[in-house]
């Protein structure tokens, strides 16, 4: 798959020299909007991605082949040895932190004979070495070479295309022998990415056409960019039957936390869990399909939402006060695509 390669047309009467200026005229356009590509790319990917609404939906569909619920974070960051424009990352299930399923440095470069954005993948030979190294400023700066692993052949391309990027591999180029089975596995990618999501479908093959990996009805995971919010909220100790002039609170000053279905516990004043929860999450009613930005409290012992509100889904602010209970949340001023 090659895009915008320019070839000078055979003109009656043009001369050698022209047909030469017109193809160094040409190249001069490609790269021009190559570097274009690359300012919008890079502009777009850096954040963090999840894809809650998709799990959340298939949970309510009974779908039969759902999607793992998964959190990408795509930090631009520092690393010399590697290349200009650089990415640390760090994706997980299951919103558990600790569920760490790949750790990866990403470099973008133009790639003129290909008509695209080139990224260049590489895996860490140490990982627990640069686990969180997206928390440490400057963590990667003295990385070398020989500390990681590259499979060539795995590199994926992006073209803009319209609206979006699209990303792919070249066809059974990324491969590799399964230890295990001993066949030979090919590794296949399609994304896109516009400027709020991801989409991604990783899938893999033997050489007979089984597959080892990948959703079996090859529906992406759609992941949508996090924002991030700060503020306070906490629960009377008493409950929902607490009295109007109770004033003892279990409270949280410093919340932080983002709108594609994050939850943060309440704790009390000893560290303990209150019992209670909230959570913040884009999602579509079921009913008007109507998208909203929905704040709800839970309870822990059943994980029922014993109350919630709702704004638009670009909504800054969001609150609750059912006198017992409060919560006010506003949109993280500076860099919201991260919550670090």
């Amino acid at each position: 798959m090659k895009i915008r390669q320019y070839t000078a047309p055979k003109r009656p009467g043009i001369s050698h020299t022209a047909s030469a200026l017109l193809v160094v005229s040409c190249s001069a356009v490609h790269a021009a909007e190559l570097d274009g590509d690359l300012e919008r790319f890079l502009e777009w990917f850096p954040a963090e991605y999840d894809n809650h609404e998709q799990v959340w939906q298939e949970d309510i569909d009974q779908v039969e082949h759902r999607h793992e619920r998964m959190h990408h974070i795509f930090a631009p960051m520092a690393a010399p040895a590697v290349g200009q424009h650089t990415f640390f990352v760090q994706q997980y299930l299951d919103a558990d932190e600790e569920r760490v399923y790949r750790q990866r440095l990403y470099n973008f470069t133009i790639d003129e004979q290909e008509g695209a954005i080139r990224l260049d993948i590489y895996s860490f030979r140490d990982e627990a070495k640069y686990r969180n190294a997206h928390l440490t400023d400057g963590s990667l700066e003295a990385l070398a070479m020989d500390e990681l692993i590259t499979r060539p052949g795995c590199e994926v391309y992006w073209v803009f295309q319209e609206d979006h990027f699209k990303g792919y591999m070249h066809e059974k180029t990324c491969t590799f022998m399964s230890e295990r089975s001993g066949k030979q596995i090919f590794i296949t990618d399609d994304l896109k990415l516009t400027e709020n999501e991801i989409w991604i479908r990783d899938e893999a093959f033997d050489a007979d056409g089984n597959r080892v990996f990948g959703n079996l009805d090859r529906i992406h995971h759609k992941n949508r960019k996090v924002r991030y919010f700060k503020g306070w909220g906490g629960v009377k100790q008493a409950g929902p039957g607490a009295a109007q002039d109770d004033d003892n609170w279990h409270f949280m000053r410093d919340i932080m936390i983002h709108d594609e279905g994050q939850i943060i516990p309440i704790p009390t004043e000893s560290g303990e869990l209150s019992g209670y929860s909230i959570q913040l999450a884009r999602l579509t009613q079921q009913s008007t399909r109507t998208q909203v930005l929905k704040l709800g409290l839970i309870e822990d012992r059943t994980g029922y939402t014993v109350a919630y509100s709702w704004a638009n889904p670009d909504a800054k602010r969001i609150g609750i006060n059912l006198r017992w209970a409060q919560i006010g949340l506003h949109l993280k001023p500076e860099d919201e695509n991260f919550g670090f």
